[in-house]
């Protein structure tokens, strides 16, 4: 039994023997609190941790570990019974100067080696902001480090860059190698939805919301094409019908334009290709031919003699934009062709002076570039960006599209014999790439007027990074032009302007003496000759009719009828109606001839009996003396709400013309300043073509036997070609030719215009007198005398001005002028093999046929000898 029991207990030891002691276990986790990253230990039961190396951070020294208590350090020492986490603490590093600057090279060495794209190396360090100077061995690094994308007809490389860091006392030289690409492919990482907000009233389109696209953390804005098209109806014609065609990587447009002058359809086609990198159209036209057209009437009187056995044109060639050239790109994204929105907005609307202005904020449609201090101009300037510097791969992408817009756009390029603008802006690429928007504005107004420098090409306003507040660089002094400006100012404007002085006397209002009230419209040579001064080509928005049409007004002022807003005008022989309407009010304008003074009382009887109140008050202001009507008429889409109407009427004893005035907006009190003042030669002045038969019924009133009649163009720097061709409808009865160049497609053309509906003075013998002055639409009516032997031209070569303008937007927002692509010209040969036409462009002015001394312009028997001359 004990033997037994002896076996028994052994057993039970055997088996206990064999059975495993299970020990409990702990995690202890370490936070670095933003220092490196430290294991985690399993730790057993009463037993210890091993304390780990110290962690490290930049700019900070390690204290201890802790557990609850950030003051109390952990003892290494103290067994462990429970999952345990232990935090870092630190305190700020006393690093010297020396050991800072050492850690803001190490940062800038480790972003080079990521292999990160560089926009611009930076002017300040990344931990500890030690200012750094750098200098490279690379033409692609500008002074302040902004580095721009090699061309892809070289080869990429590495540049030997040094930068100086200074910190306090210390400066440490460093050498860094830096690769220098070619333009990398966009990776669109970020949709931004942005609101559209239309802000002008020459076309109605909807505001919305529209996506751009962006590169991860970038600032370039890009947008689908279709999108852009959908955005932008009313301005595009809705009738126009477009037909998109996609491919791998690749977006057709086509749609179909009939000419009405022309009697020809034609088949308008853009191709984008992604592939290639490149926007192709058979014809610049695709552009512009399905805006919206307009309800201004820019263009009556106008039409052309298509059949005209004399006209001619040699087809230009396919326009290509390949953005290779310019270091730009296009992608593919959502399945949609995407390309930088700057370059969308300047072909696609752009040309046609509709902008699609972006502010980062938002898309805003502007008509041209809005007057400073406008509401328009305001809005596009508010931005959450204002005051901050331009960021560096929105600053290199506007130096790209800045070349660009010259290259493509500027007409100038091949007769300046330009290969390439981009010369000149590497030549001036430490004053451009400057992410102070303040030093970039000054940069571009100084890279227009004093290297461009030409009077066409003009700096327009700062960019929205810049305040609010800050209208621009200064433009106001000729230090700030280049030679050929100052020549045109000293040669032209100031010598001109001495003999006005000699001739008429000094402007006793100050100013120039071309602006005296001394100075008369016209001047009688003798008894059958005359001259004509004409200083502006000036357009308005005019209707005209031989007896009154109340259609015209409703038009102006969107009713179904204005009986009871306009008494009907009766007799008269001709009605002028013009429609000032602005953004905020609508205002219709009234001249009539063939009605005399007495005719006012008559009216304002009229205006009475319609329910017009009649407000007079005593007052010193000429312009009031007269007093206005008012009245309150029901809104005809909501008649619960009435609207006051101001008249004012007046007839100009000098002219011998009625007036009416009629706006929807009536004074606020008798002596404040009104809604608008009557001044009837202002009228008549903001239209040439109103303004020469003003003019020559008086001088016919005055000299009914007139002969010889000298245009005088001596202080005319230009204006609108619409007035143009309407005065020279005055010149002559006959179709008169007009030739250009089209510099984009290579192309050359004349055509035929036919005025119809001017008076014409085609009896009389004419002559036109030019100066330097005499630039742009001027020296194209010189150019059309010229070509149409019109009559002899007499005066000094004038100032010239081919182009016709048009406006540009940078990304950054900056903006300006300049000579376009549609280049004015004459033709010279007869067609024939022996003697093929030539197409000459008259950027540099014509020549007089009769050249005299400048202080001898307004000479009169200098200018009678060029009658007798010819005669």
């Amino acid at each position: 039994m004990k033997k037994m029991m002896f076996l028994l207990v052994l057993f039970t030891l055997l088996l206990a023997s064999c059975t495993k002691t299970e020990v409990e276990t702990f995690t202890v986790t370490f936070d670095s609190n933003g220092g490196s990253s430290v294991a985690s230990q399993v730790v057993d039961s009463g037993s210890l941790v091993t304390e780990p190396e110290d962690p490290t951070q930049d700019g900070y020294d390690f204290l201890y570990w802790y557990t609850d208590n950030s003051e109390v350090a952990y003892v290494f020492s103290t067994p462990i019974t429970a999952d345990l986490t232990l935090t870092a603490s630190w305190e700020v590093a006393i690093l010297t100067d020396q050991e800072k600057v050492a850690v803001d090279i190490a940062n800038f060495a480790a972003s080079v080696l990521a292999g990160e794209v560089v926009y611009a190396l930076p002017a300040v360090g990344e931990t500890y902001a030690s200012t750094i100077e750098w200098t490279a061995n690379s033409e692609y690094i500008s002074e302040l480090g902004y580095i721009l994308p090699v061309p892809l007809d070289e080869n990429e490389t590495v540049a030997q860059v040094s930068g100086e860091f200074t910190l306090n006392s210390v400066t440490v030289t460093q050498s860094f190698e830096v690769p220098i690409r070619h333009m990398q492919q966009v990776v669109i990482g970020e949709t931004r939805v942005v609101p559209f907000t239309n802000l002008t009233t020459e076309y109605s389109v909807e505001d919305a919301d529209v996506n751009l696209y962006f590169e991860e953390d970038g600032y370039v804005p890009y947008i689908k094409v279709v999108d852009f098209f959908s955005l932008l109806q009313g301005f595009i014609d809705p009738d126009v019908e477009f037909t998109f065609t996609k491919g791998e990587g690749t977006l057709e447009i086509f749609y179909q334009y009939y000419d009405e002058d022309l009697d020809e359809t034609y088949d308008l086609i853009v191709s984008i290709d992604v592939n290639e990198n490149t926007i192709t159209t058979n014809d610049p036209g695709f552009y512009w031919a399905y805006v919206y057209s307009t309800e201004t009437n820019y263009g009556r009187h106008i039409g052309y003699d298509i059949d005209n056995p004399d006209a001619s044109s040699i087809e230009g060639e396919n326009v290509v934009y390949d953005l290779d050239d310019f270091s730009l790109d296009m992608t593919v994204y959502e399945n949609e062709v995407v390309l930088p929105y700057y370059i969308v907005n300047q072909l696609f609307a752009g040309s046609s002076y509709y902008n699609v202005y972006y502010n980062y904020d938002g898309l805003y449609g502007i008509y041209s570039l809005p007057e400073a201090g406008s509401k328009e101009y305001r809005e596009i300037r508010g931005s959450e960006m204002s005051r901050t510097d331009i960021p560096a791969d929105l600053l290199v992408h506007t130096f790209s599209m800045l070349a660009f817009d010259l290259d493509s756009f500027y007409g100038l390029k091949d007769i300046m014999e330009v290969d390439t603008y981009y010369d000149l802006l590497y030549a001036q690429m430490d004053d451009l790439l400057v992410g102070d928007p303040v030093d970039f504005d000054y940069a571009i107004r100084d890279l227009l007027l004093k290297d461009i420098d030409e009077p066409h090409t003009s700096y327009g306003y700062p960019s929205y990074f810049n305040s609010t507040t800050w209208t621009g660089p200064e433009t106001n002094s000729l230090s700030y032009y280049g030679t050929r400006f100052n020549s045109w100012y000293y040669a032209g404007l100031l010598a001109v302007d001495d003999v006005l002085a000699d001739k008429w006397g000094v402007n006793p209002d100050g100013g120039w003496n071309a602006s005296s009230p001394n100075r008369p419209h016209y001047w009688f040579l003798d008894d059958v000759s005359a001259v004509l001064s004409l200083d502006d080509f000036y357009t308005a928005d005019i209707e005209e009719s031989a007896t009154y049409d109340a259609t015209l007004a409703q038009s102006v002022f969107k009713l179904s009828s204005v009986s009871n807003l306009i008494p009907d005008i009766a007799g008269g022989t001709k009605f002028f109606f013009y429609n000032n309407n602005t953004e905020n009010n609508k205002k219709l304008e009234i001249l009539v001839k063939g009605i005399d003074a007495s005719y006012v009382d008559t009216y304002a009887q009229a205006l009475v009996a319609l329910g017009y109140e009649h407000i007079v008050q005593a007052t010193t202001d000429d312009t009031k003396v007269n007093g206005y009507y008012q009245i309150s008429i029901p809104n005809e889409e909501d008649p619960l709400v009435s609207d006051s109407y101001m008249v004012q009427i007046a007839f100009d004893e000098d002219l011998g013309l009625f007036y009416v005035g009629i706006m929807n907006v009536v004074p606020l009190e008798y002596a404040l300043a009104w809604p608008f003042v009557v001044d009837v030669f202002e009228t008549v002045n903001s239209d040439s073509a109103v303004y020469m038969e003003m003019m020559f019924d008086q001088i016919l009133a005055i000299a009914p036997n007139l002969e010889n009649i000298v245009l005088d163009l001596s202080w005319n720097t230009g204006g609108n070609v619409g007035a143009l061709y309407r005065i020279v409808g005055f010149i002559t009865d006959q179709p008169f030719r007009v030739t250009g160049i089209d510099r984009d497609t290579g192309g050359y053309s004349s055509s035929y215009v036919v005025i119809d509906g001017v008076p014409s003075y085609a009896n009389l013998n004419w002559a036109l007198l030019i100066t330097p002055v005499t630039f742009s639409a001027a020296n194209q009516m010189a150019t059309i005398f010229m070509e149409n032997d019109l009559g002899p031209i007499v005066g000094v070569q004038s100032g010239g001005g081919a182009c016709s303008i048009t406006p540009i937007l940078l990304p950054n927002g900056t903006a300006f002028t300049m000579s376009s692509n549609n280049i004015n010209a004459y033709r010279t040969g007869t067609g024939t093999t022996e003697d093929p036409y030539v197409y000459h462009n008259n950027e540099f002015g014509i020549t007089p046929d009769y050249p005299i001394a400048i202080d001898k312009i307004y000479d009169t028997q200098t200018l009678l000898d060029v009658f007798n001359n010819e005669g």
